[in-house]
């Protein structure tokens, strides 16, 4: 259920058949209190079979599953490119949010009219409120956990010779959030490599 590399997950796979073990990929989507809800979004992919047998636990967990294919590492990729569009979005809104601000606008309604008109969901209005309030604790997912992640979809990228060019920006991004001692922060703390 980890975010893994589909390297990683290849070699799961592998192990665990060397030893006639089967393997299901099942990283999630959903922060600390969707999964306290029961409400993750489970990204399975594997032998169909073992996916059935596993299913009960997460109906458990969640509030769909969503199979994904025959091969494990295709979850995985389904999740590391996932978490790269929401770090995607997090850098755009924070340079939204810097633009909004400098120009006198509310940066709290400013979030509230994307989240409720063009970009509806957990990613605009969660993260959005972060940026737009600069509260970066408590963490859900550290700015070290997305940097990461970053490169996980920077390498699943270039083992199918996929250019992410704005993923190369981001990197850049990541590592000054670091250098500024945002490590243990909301990933949401990229924004403040924006000018505000």
């Amino acid at each position: 259920m980890a975010t893994v590399s589909v390297g990683l997950a290849r070699r799961a796979a592998e192990a665990h058949a060397a030893r006639g073990v089967g393997y299901v990929a099942a990283p999630v989507f959903g922060r600390v209190g969707v999964a306290e809800a029961g409400a993750l979004h489970v990204l399975a992919a594997g032998e169909p079979e073992l996916v059935d047998r596993a299913q009960p636990f997460f109906d458990v967990i969640g509030s769909r599953t969503w199979r994904l294919g025959e091969l494990p590492e295709q979850a995985n990729i389904a999740k590391v490119l996932g978490n790269y569009l929401i770090a995607c979005a997090i850098q755009s809104l924070g340079e939204a949010v810097s633009v909004a601000e400098a120009a006198g606008a509310d940066p709290g309604q400013f979030v509230e009219l994307l989240a409720s008109t063009l970009f509806p969901g957990p990613v605009y209005s969660g993260y959005g409120s972060m940026i737009a309030r600069r509260t970066y604790q408590p963490a859900g997912f550290t700015t070290t956990l997305g940097r990461k992640d970053l490169h996980l979809a920077l390498d699943a990228a270039a083992g199918q010779a996929v250019p992410l060019p704005f993923g190369e920006l981001l990197r850049d991004v990541f590592d000054q959030a670091i250098a500024d001692g945002r490590a243990a922060d909301d990933w949401a703390a990229i924004a403040e490599r924006q000018p505000r």
